[in-house]
């Protein structure tokens, strides 16, 4: 076993950390649940890397007190390994629904088994259950130990799905890619299951942090915080990008009608509810990947690569069914939408963005010619 690996592993863990502290210093404090969820795991996990630094140290050596530690710190390193896979999970899932209703709903299994888990942990300083410290302090991991290693991919294998699932429903979520921080992860706790006495899995682990810290700064730079679709800036670099590689596709201009009546008769914060309630019925009407951007305002547009000006109209089909849906509910008022189409093949942006332009305000002309007879 080689204790100065060990050491710079874990140290090398604790550094990237410090330095994600620095970085996010500004942002650790923010009251989302998500960032709450996400400032435990870093300090989880720097803790970690030191326990499992000091516990290799402990191996072996005898003086007052040293057993005791060595339990400590493994019960630490086990119970830790267990909290954060499930704290991943919970992440992921707040990424995607932002409802932790459901987190208490729907992973009753996992609770379950990481409480049974947990408790075996605490037994294991009376038992050798999961591993055992001799006598001379020396670690001896134990058959069981290795269920930890099911019990955590179990844990990360659930957020996969579950991540899966919701790109099938509703799209791929902007920007949230779980295998920025959960492939890490994986990779550093399957080797140190397959090599007794390698510890790169809380190296591992910081290495995921980082790269959620990555994904949350793109989040921020390009992600509508009120409606949680892309924003302006990266309407520019989509179409700086396509049209760079000569691609072609469709677009549809959209802006919701008497937007500044809903505001003035009910409130800003209703004005809020009816955009995301707008942008809601955008993002789930996705078919085919079409990519959908809050413009300026109330309004939206939406874009998807197409060989065809029709390239958008079966979207616009299904944008109207659940639009109509939802106004068939009891609301305090109907969200109704005007919006205008275009292809781009050549040309300008300007010219492009200035025709869907024109045609959302022609059907937004017609809209209130019609209420006014």
């Amino acid at each position: 076993m080689d204790l100065r690996s060990i050491y710079i592993s874990n140290g090398v863990g604790m550094f990237l950390l410090l330095m994600l502290v620095y970085a996010s210093r500004t942002k650790i404090l923010a009251h989302r649940l998500e960032d709450r969820l996400y400032s435990c795991m870093l300090t989880g996990v720097f803790v970690a890397c030191f326990m499992e630094a000091f516990s290799y140290y402990l191996d072996g050596k005898i003086f007052w007190g040293s057993r005791v530690l060595n339990y400590i710190a493994n019960t630490y390193l086990f119970s830790a390994n267990l909290l954060l896979s499930f704290c991943v999970l919970v992440y992921v899932d707040l990424g995607l629904y932002g409802d932790l209703s459901r987190i208490w709903k729907l992973y009753k299994p996992q609770i379950f088994v990481g409480v049974i888990m947990l408790i075996i942990t605490f037994l294991s300083c009376f038992f050798p259950i999961a591993y055992w410290i001799s006598p001379e302090n020396v670690y001896e991991r134990r058959p069981f130990g290795y269920v930890y290693y099911f019990v955590i991919l179990y844990y990360l294998g659930t957020g996969i799905v579950l991540t899966r699932r919701y790109e099938k429903e509703n799209g791929a979520k902007a920007f949230f890619n779980v295998n920025v921080f959960l492939v890490p992860i994986l990779v550093g706790a399957g080797l140190q299951f397959l090599f007794y006495g390698l510890s790169l899995a809380w190296l591992s682990s910081a290495i995921g942090l980082v790269g959620l810290f990555m994904m949350q700064q793109n989040e921020q730079a390009y992600i509508d915080s009120l409606v949680d679709t892309y924003n302006r800036q990266y309407l520019n670099h989509i179409f700086s990008a396509w049209t760079a590689r000569g691609k072609t596709f469709a677009g549809v201009m959209l802006d919701v009608d008497r937007f500044k009546s809903i505001n003035d008769r009910f409130g800003h914060s209703e004005g809020d509810k009816a955009l995301k309630v707008t942008a809601g019925i955008l993002k789930r009407s996705r078919l085919d990947r079409e990519w959908v951007f809050r413009f300026a305002g109330d309004e939206f547009v939406v874009l998807k690569l197409s060989e065809s000006p029709q390239g958008l109209d079966a979207y616009m089909h299904e944008v109207n069914k659940r639009l109509a849906e939802y106004n068939r509910e009891d609301h305090l008022y109907p969200i109704a939408l005007s919006y205008g189409t275009s292809f781009f093949d050549s040309g300008d942006l300007d010219s492009f963005m200035k025709d869907m332009d024109t045609r959302m305000y022609e059907m937004k002309a017609a809209h209130h010619a019609s209420e006014a007879l």
